[in-house]
């Protein structure tokens, strides 16, 4: 029988380097899913056109990005970043930063929450809730996640230029580009590995990059329109935007865990709390986010 590792949910009331040589693995196989996804809540759907989410553990509450209007390279100023309380889904503060154009990516250094905005990253001091530096990247076409390393590097993907941007000590450079990367959506660092979900081309590859040697592989396959990445364990969950959540193991094997395409709902760029098991998926035309616990 299947048993929920979210029981502390329920007691509290339930986001220029030389190109390298490409190595493939085996062919990846689709097998039955091990785990299940149980929804939890959802939250209302004031939310618009959010596309990341990410959880401050000292706050206890989510950061959600909101492009607002679109087309989602519109330099048109209404888009916001939402407060949402990861116990229930309830609005905490709807425009708690906004006159953004098109938020995305985001990821937290210190008292810093760092936001992609089309052709820029923005620093936003939490505690005062306003904008303090702008990091703008020449020639960026659509600047999309971010990820954190553990040195507090910040890494962002530009699905536009097969560019791999960084914040490192507060200065900006490249990191890595690559035709390779087909599109850049997802970053996730772990470990001394950055792993790539690709957005664009009929190959869908999710791709591990060796940050030391830069080299590049690709871990699966199949997974066309790749957006959010989250660790599980030695496992990684994996979204797309068309509105699939694949879990994909380590050795590349995947299945797929939902897919919400017929509905026409969005599975856009993922968070996943570890300490009490939540997957967050934020849906981007459905205006909404929805909570899942992880059955087994």
């Amino acid at each position: 029988m299947k048993h929920l590792k979210i029981l502390t949910i329920m007691l509290i009331g339930f986001a220029c380097q030389p190109k390298p040589q490409t190595e493939t693995t085996a062919e990846t196989t689709e097998d039955s899913p091990t785990i299940g996804l149980v929804k939890l809540w959802a939250s209302d759907s004031s939310l618009t056109t959010n596309e990341s989410i990410i959880y401050h553990p000292g706050m206890d509450v989510l950061f959600v990005s909101c492009i607002g209007s679109v087309p989602p390279d519109s330099m048109d100023n209404d888009g916001f970043i939402a407060q949402v309380s990861p116990a229930n889904g309830e609005v905490i503060n709807l425009k708690w930063v906004d006159g953004i154009s098109a938020p995305k990516g985001m990821g937290i250094v210190g008292n810093s929450l760092f936001v992609t905005n089309i052709n820029e990253v923005l620093e936003i001091d939490i505690e005062k809730a306003e904008i303090i530096k702008s990091y703008p990247i020449e020639g960026a076409g659509f600047l999309n996640d971010i990820s954190v390393g553990a040195d507090s590097t910040v890494y962002i993907s530009d699905t536009g230029t097969n560019k791999i941007h960084q914040i490192k000590n507060q200065e900006l450079g490249l990191f890595l580009e690559s035709a390779d990367f087909k599109g850049p959506n997802g970053l996730l660092v772990k470990g001394n590995d950055l792993f790539v979900a690709s957005y664009r081309g009929s190959e869908g590859n999710f791709i591990k990059v060796d940050m030391s040697t830069k080299e590049l592989t690709v871990v699966a396959d199949s997974i066309v329109g790749g957006d959010g990445i989250v660790s599980l364990g030695e496992d990684f969950i994996v979204s797309t935007w068309p509105g699939e959540v694949y879990l994909v193991a380590a050795d590349g094997t995947k299945s797929l865990l939902q897919d919400t395409r017929e509905a026409k709902i969005n599975a856009a760029d993922i968070w996943f709390i570890s300490d009490i098991s939540m997957l967050l998926i934020p849906t981007f035309f459905d205006n909404r986010i929805v909570a899942y616990g992880i059955a087994e």
